[in-house]
């Protein structure tokens, strides 16, 4: 291997810079994940409250369906919960870039980046480090609304 070509392998991070923009455009993105998450569950949550709407639900088909929808609600809310993780961080890192803090905007976006699993529990989310979105509304308004499509369900199977 060239002795060049090592030494730059090993050069700091600090070496890369990361315009802002690109910092914009991957927040973009992340949002457009985050509501994209909402749209997919939201059309889910109707499905199960309706499945088979026009056939007889037996109860054991009805738990079937219930089990299977709230595994997806879980994991859901986990994705959900992270993409507003990694707003926050990505929040954290422009705000540092806008006031001219290029030591703290290096931190910070070295933390958004190291970061950016695509999921995880729901209670590993709650009261994170420079939390600004809030962890109870999406996790309330989530599971309401998973609430309201399990008893639709199970209202259908004459469980309720």
């Amino acid at each position: 291997m060239d002795p060049t070509r090592q030494s730059d392998l090993t050069a700091p991070v600090e070496a890369f810079k990361v315009e802002p923009s690109r910092v914009i455009d991957l927040t973009i993105s992340k949002q457009t994940q985050y509501y994209t998450l909402w749209a997919v569950y939201t059309a889910v949550q109707f499905a199960a409250g309706s499945y088979g709407s026009n056939q007889p639900l037996t109860m054991t088909a009805g738990l079937a369906v219930l089990v299977g929808v709230w595994m997806f609600n879980l994991g859901h809310l986990g994705f959900v919960l992270r993409c507003v993780e990694q707003l926050d961080k990505l929040g954290c890192a422009l705000t540092a870039a806008l006031n001219g803090e290029q030591a703290k905007y290096q931190t910070e976006l070295g933390n958004a980046v190291g970061d950016m699993r695509e999921g995880g529990f729901f209670w590993q989310f709650h009261k994170r480090q420079g939390q600004t979105r809030s962890y109870l509304l999406n996790t309330t308004v989530h599971l309401v609304i998973d609430t309201c499509a399990s008893v639709a369900l199970l209202t259908r199977v004459k469980w309720i």
